[in-house]
């Protein structure tokens, strides 16, 4: 008898360092099309350094369903391979270490960001803009833990948009004859593109 698999769950996912990753997935008879238990399929994890292992899966009540719980206790991708003689599937998950306090962004990342751009503003003018911004952030983005590569990123677009902005006072730079001044966009795309999965969604 042949038997068929399918994950169920997301073959994509993120995780926090500890989270459980629970994978599903259903068996079937290639034969009739039926739901069926009598095969167990295989699974193989392996973790960011390349370890192996090889959880049992779980009958669920109903026939042909199956389930796979792995902790994921560190940072990085872990993939699963998840088989039976006659079929496969497989799933990934990336999962991010929390962020303490010395990972997160600092003024010093801010003015690095900045390169050459940096020694025209001072110390305390970087400060007042790396802190309004972070503030914004927070407000757009909620405190996250962990703290991703991309809102790192946004924030120092941020702060570099910020003293930009602090040369424009009215938002407006200075055009030509023809098309007058260019008035600047509120918002900054790449700020929205880096922040949009993290953004709470506001109702009423």
């Amino acid at each position: 008898m042949a038997t068929y698999l399918r994950l169920v769950s997301a073959a994509s996912a993120m995780a926090a360092v500890g989270e459980a990753w629970e994978l599903d997935l259903s068996t079937w008879d290639a034969s009739t099309g039926e739901p069926t238990s009598a095969v167990t399929p295989t699974v193989t994890i392996t973790d960011p350094s390349g370890a192996t292992s090889a959880p049992v899966p779980v009958a669920g009540s109903d026939t042909g369903n199956w389930s796979v719980i792995v902790t994921v206790g560190t940072a990085g991708r872990w993939v699963a391979h998840l088989s039976t003689p006659e079929d496969a599937a497989d799933a990934a998950v990336y999962v991010l270490g929390p962020t303490t306090a010395a990972g997160m962004p600092t003024v010093a990342d801010c003015a690095a960001y900045l390169a050459e751009v940096a020694s025209s503003w001072s110390t305390t003018a970087i400060t007042d803009a790396f802190n309004a911004e972070r503030s914004a952030q927070r407000d757009k983005c909620g405190e996250r833990n962990p703290y991703p590569d991309s809102l790192r990123e946004a924030l120092l677009r941020r702060v570099a948009r910020n003293l930009a902005m602090r040369r424009l006072p009215l938002a407006m730079a200075g055009g030509d004859a023809d098309g007058g001044p260019a008035i600047i966009p509120g918002n900054d795309p790449e700020v929205r593109r880096l922040e949009r999965p993290y953004r709470r969604l506001v109702i009423g």
